[in-house]
């Protein structure tokens, strides 16, 4: 984990801080791009003054990083945030399948659109970073469906499907504005009848 390291020694207080700095910065971005935004209205916005914003995060990209990273539950322990995950047979794969697009479309909308938009304001190394923590996910996606498949070993099948169901984590983030008429659950119940349909072609007989 690449580490954005503080001087202040209350772990609650730096929590709470980098919560407020990042839930401003996350705001602006989305409203005034990463590049229109100053850190002076991100202190503003938060109600961290200036001085002291600095204890928190080097700078804007150290910000923006950690909007980043944060999304994709930090270290890598994407079991954090699906704590409800335990795949070990084929009835699991739905209900899998459903909760990480459904958390992605409710829980991580914003993050999601900020991403795409912005993630080319990181520099070369961050970005390398950020892009190993996708593969990661993408990765534990790919163990989970082969777990609930009782596959012996990941196909290259299995891996392009795990990264479709990773990309459709983002369809209604980005495309939602033109699917306002339609309920978000029967939208969700498409593309996890979709995802199903491929998985029950690869299940062993």
């Amino acid at each position: 984990m690449m580490d954005i390291s503080t001087n202040i020694k209350k772990p609650a207080l730096v929590t709470k801080r980098r919560e407020q700095i990042l839930q401003a910065a996350l705001d602006l971005f989305r409203k005034k791009g990463y590049h229109g935004t100053s850190i002076r209205q991100i202190c503003e916005k938060s109600k961290v003054n200036r001085a002291s914003i600095y204890d928190y995060f080097k700078s804007k990209s150290d910000i923006l990083f950690f909007i980043y990273t944060q999304m994709m539950n930090r270290e890598g322990n994407f079991y954090g945030t699906h704590s409800d995950v335990t795949i070990s047979e084929w009835d699991d794969l739905e209900p899998f399948i459903r909760s990480t697009i459904k958390f992605s479309w409710t829980e991580l909308k914003h993050p999601i659109q900020l991403m795409y938009r912005e993630a080319i304001s990181l520099d070369r190394s961050t970005r390398d970073y950020v892009l190993t923590i996708e593969s990661d996910y993408v990765e534990w996606v790919t163990i989970n469906l082969q777990k609930g498949l009782g596959l012996n070993a990941v196909t290259p099948e299995l891996k392009i499907l795990a990264n479709n169901i990773v990309f459709f984590n983002s369809f209604i983030p980005l495309r939602g504005w033109n699917m306002l008429e339609f309920d978000p659950e029967s939208i969700l119940d498409f593309v996890v009848d979709l995802m199903m349909m491929k998985l029950k072609d690869m299940r062993p007989s």
